[in-house]
């Protein structure tokens, strides 16, 4: 006598086995509450019965004690691979055997194969046990990713702070990708390289996820990389004779640097360490320090200085580090500047002619990290330049329009 399962009403009117209260998201925890479903087979509780397989009708009747064994399995898929964990036990007489049905036409005798679906969609998967005393039958409806066509991958690699994805997937043509880089940060891209500037040095899990429309798939690919962060910071004091020599002498303070270039303002330059310059007759110029490290990374400082006075003014950059987050952006991007105490910024956006298209007024920054959202204009799709500048220095990042 078959009795229906409790779980709604719902399930009181329906068939035997009805895919409509079909839910692979219900879990059901591994508890042996054997039934036989009035399909003909024995699942291990009511749970999975009915959630897993639709059968609304089974019995409690002695069902693993008649029958000594039991078939079943577990689900996973990544990469547009659907992998089978058998979970079976048999009577313990003999060798237990394996068939799977996938539901495509192929079948495995693998206790834990992996299968490959060339389309994606809801396939009904049948494990089939045997031993010399019973035989068992489990099945199932999964979601199949459809992997078949799809192969994702990517590659990274940082320089300067900046970490650039190389997209190896194939095909090259698929849809779009979803990224989640492992910092709270996620985007939505085309096909094709990415770049993501980190915060903070460390390692970071990076999820990526192909999705191709025309092959009907959609696949993932996860890689564990590890970020380091340029240290090099550009500063330096004057003292000058005044007038009417005027001749400067630069006191570099720079940290993490190995080379210099300096300009002084009036067309010429050098790249000692510290530079002594002979000004002509003018007071006021602007000179730009530009620090390397060893990997080629800078910081560049801007001040003006005035070679008349001989007081000892010191200018060092206050910004520590620049990011911007998504990128690619479209319609809004969230700057964050690291910056090593308060200081009034001024935010400006460049295209690849060095043409300001967008230009703040100035924004008051506190020590530490700042979060600054920062509305786009309707922009062509490209590579821009975010450029931030304080009274003493100023910092460049990169952002990709779509």
């Amino acid at each position: 006598m078959f009795s229906s399962l409790a779980f709604g009403s719902k399930a009181q009117s329906l068939g035997c086995v009805e895919n409509s209260v079909i839910n692979m998201s219900q879990f059901c925890p591994a508890v042996v509450d054997s039934v036989w479903g009035c399909d003909g087979n024995c699942y291990l509780n009511p749970c999975e019965a009915l959630f897993h397989s639709g059968v609304t009708h089974f019995t409690h009747d002695q069902c693993l004690a008649s029958q000594q064994c039991h078939a079943d399995f577990t689900y996973s898929d990544f990469g547009g691979v659907a992998n089978f964990i058998d979970s079976s036990f048999g009577s313990g007489v003999g060798t237990v055997s394996y068939v799977y049905e996938f539901g495509d036409g192929d079948t495995s005798h693998n206790g834990n194969p992996s299968h490959t679906y060339a389309t994606a969609g809801y396939y009904l998967v049948c494990l089939t046990i045997s031993d010399p005393v019973c035989t068992s039958t489990s099945c199932r409806y999964i979601l199949a990713p459809g992997g078949g066509p799809c192969t994702p991958m990517f590659t990274a690699s940082t320089y300067c702070g900046l970490t650039t994805f190389t997209d190896l997937s194939t095909p090259a043509n698929y849809s779009f990708a979803d990224w989640d880089f492992g910092d709270l940060s996620t985007t939505t891209a085309p096909p094709g390289n990415i770049t993501h500037q980190y915060d903070t040095a460390g390692t970071y899990l990076v999820i990526f996820t192909m999705h191709d429309t025309i092959n009907n798939c959609t696949t993932g690919y996860s890689a564990t990389i590890t970020v380091t962060l340029p240290e090099v910071s550009a500063g330096f004091t004057y003292t000058s004779t005044g007038l009417p020599d005027n001749i400067v002498t630069f006191a570099n303070t720079s940290t993490g640097a190995e080379t210099y270039n300096w300009d002084f303002g009036d067309g010429a330059t050098d790249s000692v360490e510290n530079p002594t310059h002979d000004y002509a007759a003018n007071c006021n110029y602007t000179v730009v320090l530009t620090a390397f490290d060893s990997a080629g990374c800078t910081s560049i400082i801007t001040a003006q200085i005035d070679a008349c006075n001989t007081g000892i003014p010191t200018y060092s950059s206050v910004l520590n580090s620049l990011s911007v987050y998504p990128n690619p952006a479209k319609e809004n991007i969230n700057v964050v500047l690291n910056s090593r105490m308060a200081s009034d910024v001024v935010l400006t956006v460049k295209d690849v002619t060095g043409r300001n298209v967008v230009e703040s007024t100035p924004i008051h920054i506190n020590a530490g990290k700042n979060n600054y959202n920062l509305k786009l204009p309707a922009l062509s799709a490209g590579v821009y330049m975010i450029h931030i500048s304080d009274d003493y220095g100023m910092m460049n990042t990169r952002v990709l329009i779509k």
